[in-house]
């Protein structure tokens, strides 16, 4: 499971840097809620429980 993280700009500047990317730290500052929810939303994704579904696509050779 992801733990729960607090995304820091010097994180961010990292990340960015290591991307390729250039941004300032006030563009950072704007996607820093979104990134934080997507982390979030990743979280709940983890928490399902998906072991009792039946696979969604199924392989047949003809």
């Amino acid at each position: 499971m992801l733990p729960p993280m607090e995304i820091d700009l010097d994180s961010m500047r990292s990340a960015v840097r290591l991307a390729g990317f250039d941004w300032s730290d006030a563009e950072l500052e704007a996607i820093r809620p979104i990134l934080e929810r997507t982390l979030a939303l990743l979280a709940q994704l983890e928490a399902l429980r998906l072991s009792d579904l039946e696979p969604a696509t199924q392989y047949r050779m003809v």
